[in-house]
């Protein structure tokens, strides 16, 4: 079965709803299977806040929600989206969506879980922050969905008390700790594994698909420089999520480097290739066997 491919767009839509949808179409014309956003809950984000006024302007309320739906389902793509709360969830639910995503730092909100354990038939969920042990409690208060996709996920992003000791710098190749996603194949042998990207580049994604990643969800942005020269030069705030995302050029690559792999890999069962088959007496008859 072929790796499934999430474009996250996250916080580089800007809150323009034109820019989500080029998004949209970005992602389905680079070949991803799905793409998905962040939901907000205003009301539990303080109003002191450093981010209110840039978390309100990304608000999806759901009347946004169902037209983010309909864009998707114009270009062919499907849809995910991570809800921060019981009342974001509801929200998906009430515009038809049987699959949702639980973001690392909700494994371990109890009551989101449950919400989502009695109303979704799939679930995806990132392991950033979490123990084992953490993770196995949130799996099984998930008991109900038909299908649930683990993420292997490193929550290491330009912001709060890492911005303020390393800038906006995304993660580096060599804390992407991709045996981590392994670990949690062998705990969960029934499940889907993936593994959810923060560094700047390709490799990571295309590397844990060739170890045996079921999902790989990639952040991905139409413009990378202009929000990184706004930090940089005390313009406009655009958020942080644009230095750890790609453009659609470099999203096209990433999936056509997958399918290559994916070709590399083969199928799971023990053939020989049409040309060995050819040449197998060949090269046998060249030598005594024994």
């Amino acid at each position: 079965m072929a790796v499934r491919i999430i474009a996250e767009v996250g916080e580089c839509f800007n809150g323009s709803m034109e820019t989500a949808y080029q998004m949209i179409q970005a992602a389905a014309h680079a070949g991803c299977d799905m793409v998905k956003f962040q939901l907000l809950d205003m009301d539990e984000v303080a109003k002191d806040d450093p981010e209110y006024e840039w978390f309100a302007k990304l608000n999806l309320p759901l009347e946004k929600i169902r037209l983010l739906i309909d864009c998707a389902e114009k270009n062919h793509i499907d849809i995910l989206f991570t809800p921060v709360s019981v009342k974001t969830a509801e929200s998906v639910y009430k515009a038809g969506q049987r699959k949702i995503k639980i973001a690392s730092s909700f494994v371990r909100k109890t009551e989101l879980l449950e919400y989502v354990n009695e109303h979704f038939d799939t679930v995806y969920m990132s392991t950033g922050m979490a123990e084992l042990d953490e993770i196995r409690m949130a799996m099984d208060a998930l008991d109900k969905p038909a299908e649930r996709i683990l993420l292997h996920c490193v929550s290491e992003y330009p912001t709060g008390p890492l911005l303020e000791q390393r800038g906006l710098k995304a993660l580096d190749e060599t804390d992407a700790h991709l045996n981590m996603m392994l670990i949690l194949k062998n705990m969960y042998p029934n499940c889907k594994v993936g593994y959810s990207d923060h560094t700047d580049d390709i490799w990571a994604p295309i590397t844990a698909v060739a170890m045996g990643a079921d999902v790989i969800e990639k952040h991905i942005t139409l413009d990378r420089r202009t929000p990184i020269e706004h930090y940089n030069q005390g313009l406009e705030y655009m958020g942080t999520d644009h230095v750890l995302s790609i453009e659609p050029k470099q999203l096209q690559e990433m999936v056509e480097g997958i399918r290559r792999v994916e070709r590399l890999k083969g199928p799971w069962r023990w053939e020989r290739s049409e040309g060995e088959q050819v040449l197998m007496k060949f090269l046998r008859g060249r030598y005594t066997e024994r």
